[in-house]
């Protein structure tokens, strides 16, 4: 190819000023492994985001990647990380250009597969209770809330949303109850009126006598 020389300088040089010279090293050996052919498909892919340039950052030694680094090549390199957004408007309404600067790149997401169709479980009942926990299991288990999805919640200013999942849904065998009972008699249901009912946790008070059987001395359940 008539550029891919002057190409592969540019790739290598820009890779070393990032990354450091064992990434320069693997992307020389890999350009020496690739035929013409195969560079055009390579770069070709490139173009269309099929493919992307990455770099190794081992955990086992001294980092050679750096923000202010980053900043730096991306300067040399006319980029800036920050850009004004331009929400468009709906209505009859024109689009709107944000005054200020905000940081735009991208990241690699994951879907939670709570969202999968394949991944959905509707539970038989709610009868069967893990006895260190408190919570529904087995086949009365439908679904679970992670730390990330308790975090966002409480982030939205959501609390009472956690309360109801880490505390009535989350192993208070007490509010369980009440709560199960009052859906079946009312079909609805009060915290205010749970709280009358609660009794703890199970997991705190589970949590409590691995400490107690260890000989550690707390007051977790207090």
């Amino acid at each position: 190819m008539k550029n891919r020389k002057k190409t592969e300088e540019y790739i290598i040089r820009y890779i070393d000023k990032i990354a450091g010279k064992d990434n320069k090293k693997l992307y020389q050996d890999m350009f020496k492994s690739m035929s013409d052919k195969d560079f055009k498909i390579f770069m070709d892919n490139l173009k269309k985001n099929k493919v992307t340039l990455s770099v190794i950052d081992p955990n086992t030694r001294k980092s050679t990647l750096s923000v202010e680094n980053n900043y730096k090549v991306a300067k040399e390199l006319g980029y800036d990380f920050f850009q004004r957004l331009t929400i468009s408007g709906k209505d009859g309404v024109p689009d709107y250009k944000t005054p200020n600067k905000y940081l735009v790149m991208s990241l690699p997401i994951r879907r939670a597969s709570q969202l999968l169709t394949k991944k959905i479980s509707i539970p038989s009942d709610d009868k069967s209770i893990d006895l260190t926990t408190g919570t529904v299991t087995g086949k009365s288990r439908g679904s679970k809330t992670t730390m990330p999805e308790l975090q966002i919640l409480a982030g939205m200013g959501l609390n009472e949303s956690v309360k109801e999942l880490t505390k009535y849904r989350g192993g208070d065998l007490g509010a369980k109850h009440a709560m199960s009972a009052l859906l079946m008699k009312q079909g609805s249901i009060s915290q205010d009126v749970l709280d009358r009912y609660s009794t703890g946790v199970v997991s705190t008070k589970t949590l409590a006598s691995y400490w107690n059987a260890s000989h550690i001395r707390n007051n977790v359940v207090e």
